[in-house]
């Protein structure tokens, strides 16, 4: 993927969990559950965004 193609994923990603943050402070979520949320999120996105970068193992 180009840079460009990753700086429009970041950023779509980054408004999907803006918004979902921003609804659940709006709807009273406990803090300690957002917090939850973030650090589940953030894994995900992290996971999902360094599956792509690994060489092939040789076995």
């Amino acid at each position: 993927m180009s840079k460009r193609t990753n700086g429009i994923q970041d950023l779509v990603v980054f408004l999907a969990v803006l918004a979902a943050g921003t609804f659940l402070v709006l709807r009273g979520v406990a803090p300690e559950l957002l917090v939850a949320f973030v650090v589940l999120v953030t894994g995900l996105y992290t996971a999902w965004r360094s599956s792509g970068n690994t060489p092939p193992s040789s076995r």
